[in-house]
């Protein structure tokens, strides 16, 4: 058997008490986060308008909907802007700190033009808690971010909006 040189163990063992800092160092939840779009609307064009009828195309927003005793978060965003051939639309979820990212996708830009959606999509594995939700879009560019803070224990359903004024947004007017 090997013995260890009496200068490499007190190197090996501060990096692994360094190692052990860091970790216990960092605010962790327990949480499991899936995300997914469960459908959308075609592209909302001129004649179409606002497909709940009540949202102005100026405004991007987010009704959502938490269940405690399953963890899942049921979201609706209204007037997402996505390109007019979008493909499928995917989303990721994940828990940083007391933020909740959810990024929206798109599997490909097909069309030379951008247009608005409604999403339904279902976050799964969250604790009834407080949370900052920002909604990650991919159009948004440098436009106010969709970001409210939230307890989900106290209110469990709530919406959020964020305004809008470069294209896809207020083209309905």
């Amino acid at each position: 058997m090997k013995k260890i040189s009496d200068k490499v163990l007190p190197s090996v063992l501060a990096v692994l008490m360094s190692a052990a800092i860091l970790l216990s160092g960092c605010e962790r939840y327990g949480e499991r986060i899936t995300a997914e779009v469960i459908d959308h609307t075609g592209c909302k064009s001129l004649k179409s308008g606002s497909v709940d009828g009540t949202t102005p195309d100026t405004l991007s927003c987010i009704n959502y909907v938490f269940e405690a005793s399953s963890g899942t978060l049921q979201i609706t965003h209204i007037n997402a802007g996505f390109n007019c051939c979008p493909g499928k639309l995917t989303c990721h979820a994940e828990v940083a700190g007391d933020t909740l990212f959810i990024k929206e996708n798109e599997q490909s830009a097909a069309c030379s033009c951008n247009c608005l959606f409604d999403v339904n999509l279902t976050v799964r594995g969250l604790e009834s808690r407080e949370y900052i939700i920002q909604i990650l879009e991919p159009y948004c560019g440098k436009q106010e971010r969709l970001t409210a803070h939230v307890n989900l224990a106290e209110t469990p359903a709530g919406s959020f909006c964020a305004t809008r004024k470069l294209y896809p947004w207020g083209i309905m007017r």
